[in-house]
Parts: C-alpha cells; sequence; structure tokens
C-alpha cells in the first residue's frame, strides 16, 4: 500500500474545490429537471366567486428575478406578467384590468399565486402560467370552467287550458344552459307544453317552461332546473287541490252536445230572419219606387188640369168683358131683368 502525503495546507483548496465542483453537478441536474407545476388540469369556479391559479417551479429554485407571465391560450394573451421585479399591468388583457393579484410571498422558493377575482362566463377557458429566465424556460397550462347556479325557480298559475291547468316556471342567472323538467308527485316526467331560453349580454341564461296538468294525481307538480356541470339542481312544488281542476263527466258533454244543438238551431233561426228583412226590406224599396213613379205621374196630371183650369178661367173672363161692354149705358128694369143665360138665349 502506498501511501500519498498530504499536506495540511492543501487540504482546504482540495476541499473547496470538490465542495464546487460537487455543487455544480447538482446545479446540472436541477436544471435539468426542474418544471413549472400549475394549479392542476381544470378548475371550477362558480360566478362571482374568487379563483386562485397557483404556480411554482417544481424544485426549489429563486424565482424573484425571472419574467412569470399568466396568459390564455396563446402568451401575447396576458392574464398578468411579472417583469425585472415589477407587475406590468399596461399589458393586461382589458377584461382582467382591475381584477388581478399576484401574491410573492414564496417567490425565492419558485412559488407563486395569482388571485382573479369576481369570475364571469367569458373567463371560462385554457389558462397557462410560463417561467422564463436566461437559462430556464417551463410553463404549465390548465381550463378554467366556470359555473353559475340561478334563482330558485317561480311557478305560476296562467289559467285554465286544454281541460286542465297551465303552469309556468321561471327562473333566470343560470351557466351554462340549464336543463328544466317538470314531475309529478310519483316522481313522473311531464312533458313540457313550451320552453323558452335567453341569454343575455353577460352570457347568463334565463329559462321559461309551462306545462298543462290534468286533476287526480298530477295536481301536485314539482319545476326542476338543473346545472349539467354541477349536477346540482333547484326545484319547486306546487300543489293543486282537484276542486280547481275541470273534470269531464257524462252530463257535461250531455249539457256541451245540447248547447252546441242549440246555438246550431240558433244559427239557422238568426240566418231565416236575416232572409225575411232582407226580402221585406227590398219589397219596401220597390213599392217605394212604385210610389214615387206615381206620385210623378199624379204630378204631370195636376199640372195639366191647372193649365186647362186657368184656360177656362182666362176664357170665361173674356166673354164676361165682351158682355159687359154690349150691355153698357142700357137701362135695364129691374122687373125685366133676366137672367145672364136667358139673355144668351136670346
Amino acid at each position: 500500500m502506498v501511501d500519498f502525503p498530504v499536506s495540511q495546507d492543501s487540504l482546504p483548496s482540495s476541499l473547496f474545490f470538490l465542495t464546487h465542483l460537487l455543487l455544480l453537478l447538482q446545479s446540472g441536474e436541477l436544471y435539468s429537471e426542474v418544471s413549472v407545476v400549475g394549479p392542476g388540469d381544470s378548475i371550477l369556479a362558480h360566478i362571482g366567486d374568487e379563483v386562485e391559479f397557483l404556480c411554482h417551479l417544481s424544485s426549489y429554485r429563486d424565482a424573484e428575478d425571472m419574467e412569470i407571465r399568466w396568459f390564455r391560450s396563446q402568451a401575447s394573451d396576458v392574464v398578468h406578467l411579472y417583469q425585472e421585479g415589477q407587475e406590468l399591468y399596461d399589458q393586461q388583457m382589458k377584461q382582467f384590468q382591475n381584477r388581478t393579484e399576484l401574491v410573492k410571498d414564496d417567490i425565492t422558493d419558485g412559488s407563486v399565486t395569482l388571485h382573479l377575482y369576481s369570475v364571469i362566463p367569458a373567463d371560462e377557458g385554457p389558462y397557462g402560467c410560463r417561467f422564463l429566465s436566461s437559462d430556464f424556460s417551463g410553463e404549465a397550462t390548465w381550463e378554467l370552467e366556470v359555473v353559475g347556479l340561478g334563482s330558485d325557480p317561480h311557478i305560476s298559475l296562467e289559467g285554465f287550458k286544454e281541460g286542465g291547468i297551465q303552469l309556468r316556471c321561471s327562473s333566470s342567472g343560470w351557466y351554462p344552459m340549464p336543463l328544466a323538467q317538470w314531475r309529478d308527485h310519483h316522481g313522473r316526467c311531464l312533458p313540457p307544453e313550451t320552453e323558452d331560453i335567453i341569454q343575455d349580454a353577460q352570457s347568463l341564461f334565463s329559462l321559461e317552461t309551462s306545462v298543462v296538468i290534468q286533476g287526480g294525481t298530477q295536481s301536485n307538480v314539482t319545476c326542476s332546473i338543473q346545472n349539467p356541470l354541477l349536477g346540482q339542481k333547484k326545484e319547486f312544488a306546487v300543489q293543486i287541490a282537484d276542486v280547481f281542476l275541470p273534470r269531464t263527466s257524462p252530463w257535461k258533454r250531455a249539457f256541451l252536445g245540447t248547447l252546441v244543438g242549440l246555438l246550431l238551431l240558433l244559427a239557422l233561426l238568426l240566418k231565416l230572419v236575416l232572409y225575411i228583412f232582407q226580402k221585406q226590406r227590398r219589397s219596401q224599396e220597390k213599392l217605394k219606387k212604385q210610389a214615387e213613379k206615381d206620385k210623378g205621374k199624379l204630378r204631370a196630371e195636376l199640372g195639366k188640369l191647372q193649365v186647362e183650369l186657368d184656360w177656362r178661367r182666362a176664357e170665361g173672363q173674356a166673354e164676361h168683358s165682351i158682355l159687359a161692354s154690349h150691355f153698357a149705358g142700357v137701362d135695364i128694369p129691374v122687373s125685366n131683368i133676366t137672367s145672364p143665360q136667358t139673355m144668351l138665349n136670346e
């Protein structure tokens, strides 16, 4: 066995060299194995709530001097940006302005958390975070799913329809599109008569659905509205007494048949009366026209008679004037006065 002499002066420098070499080797291994870890494959957030995006390096490493970027489907769609020890808010998408907060208490250990406040349906979709330095680049991606439970269903009575009672159920503020269902007290599904779903400017859904129920077991009815992502639902039940539900019976059918027959008979009578009235009216108009015609003829005859009468009157006056002039100045005794007829005869 050969012993190599080791000097006391060379021992510290040898230890320093070995330590430095070991650190370099460990650093090389760490750099090759470091990755970015995100919050998971998907995150579920309720509308109006706060959501956290935690990102960290798989091995402890100071990230204070790195660029850390949260983004949407691509890196240029900036949700939040940390660069050179500062947060660059002017790079944010307008949608996320004044809605994010970066917590960097553990940034020296390679861990940071981004808070997103007041979640809205438009926030739904892919996200990612990226760590970038001169000697490292890595990122993680995930999906944000947004859900919203709407208002409690409200059932209103619309009135009688098709031999039953029409009920309407309404609710708003759902996301994504909800599922509605009517059931009786046995849990059996009732087919809806109508169903209208509307999405507003905030991408929230409002729903209205109606059903017509008959008497009997269906008088107890439940309106159920469910969120398909959460599997949660809201229900409202209503019970209507049978006394309010129209019933069918033999005497009712007979009454309806009789009523229909009477209505038909009344229609025939009205038609007959109308025909007689029109016939009488036409007859009256005809008589009126005939009377006007006869009246015209009568006026013409009267006119002729008046002309003849005027002519005779004028002729009589002329004869009187001739007689008066003939006997003018003749003194005729009263005893000898005879009638004009006698005089004329003479």
